[in-house]
């Protein structure tokens, strides 16, 4: 089926900047589908993701918004005095409204990964018009005894990974310094490994290959789980090899127990994938899945009324785009399939 992109400035002064990706041919259209942010990665997603994706979803008959939050990629830092995750609610909700208005839907889709499956649940959370979310290496609760293990089998892998030694700190620092002994800054941070004062000692302790889970305790996840499914929301649980690389009885979450929603969703481990697909053959592992889910969710859905995309109004504010968007917007005009 073929598709249409176009550039989009939308929510509050025209400072949030996607591409909406819809298909065309008239067929009839039942869910929209919100790709979100991966952490302070532009629109595009890592590897491209989410280009390859909002394109495959609307060859498929599902429209989607890939766009970025405020004061990432090309949108504009918010003037509200939200804090981070409550502007990403204000923001996504604003998506949510543009794609509505530009398909006519009324039920949507979110896909998310690491902090964007975060603020994902937190828009289902709040937005009944979510009925499908799927979070990629999420919130995660290890037990002591998981935790004890993968630090085990990252040590067992050390002689022969070499990600696995350039992730600990220390390996990296000391072999800098022995392959540069006479630059200070080198030795610096040497020194300071040996007496201890520099930290984190590993990726593993920046908690940069999981979701923050800062502030939100296991019995707010569960009863917010627990009003999704109530709702009738599909949610899909997929954690990747860089979470845990074996998981056993879904160990990823076994901190909360045997919490009654596992039922009611779906949870994957996925071994042969890592936390952003790096690989080709896990890129197309996860756009297979993820597009064979939305599709399932689609086909499920009562029909809509097909929509053509509606004109945004552009204001003198909406002008204001930044370069990237605007070359953005010239390479869709000339027909280009760049990384927008």
């Amino acid at each position: 089926m073929d598709i249409n992109e176009s550039t989009l400035c939308f929510g509050h002064e025209q400072g949030l900047v996607g591409v909406l990706a819809i298909p065309n041919g008239g067929a009839a259209v039942r869910v929209g589908c919100l790709l979100l942010n991966v952490g302070v990665n532009h629109r595009i997603g890592p590897r491209r993701l989410n280009v390859k994706m909002g394109r495959r979803l609307a060859a498929a008959g599902i429209p989607s918004l890939r766009f970025d939050i405020s004061g990432v990629g090309d949108s504009r830092a918010s003037a509200a005095q939200n804090d981070f995750r409550q502007q990403a609610l204000v923001d996504m909700k604003a998506a949510l409204d543009q794609l509505q208005s530009a398909t006519g839907l009324e039920r949507f889709i979110v896909i998310g990964i690491c902090s964007g499956a975060v603020n994902g649940m937190a828009l289902a959370v709040a937005d009944p018009r979510v009925v499908g979310l799927m979070m990629l290496d999420g919130y995660t609760f290890l037990t002591p005894a998981v935790r004890a293990e993968r630090k085990l089998r990252r040590l067992a892998a050390f002689a022969v990974n070499p990600a696995i030694r350039r992730s600990f700190a220390a390996w990296t620092d000391w072999t800098a310094w022995l392959q540069s002994p006479l630059d200070p800054q080198a030795r610096r941070r040497a020194l300071a490994r040996a007496l201890g004062r520099a930290t984190p000692r590993s990726t593993e302790e920046t908690g940069i290959l999981t979701a923050d889970t800062t502030g939100y305790q296991p019995h707010e996840f569960l009863r917010d789980m627990k009003g999704l499914v109530d709702r009738g929301v599909d949610v899909y649980l997929v954690y990747t090899a860089s979470v845990v690389p074996v998981d056993r009885g879904r160990q990823v979450i076994q901190g909360l127990g045997q919490p009654a929603f596992l039922s009611r969703v779906r949870y994957e481990h996925w071994p042969d994938v890592d936390h952003t697909s790096t690989l080709l053959a896990a890129q197309r592992h996860l756009l297979e899945a993820a597009c064979g889910w939305a599709v399932a969710i689609h086909a499920a859905q009562p029909a809509a009324l097909p929509a053509a995309p509606k004109t945004v109004p552009m204001d003198a504010s909406s002008q204001r785009l930044s370069a990237a968007a605007r070359m953005a917007a010239l390479d869709r005009r000339l027909g280009s399939q760049g990384s927008v």
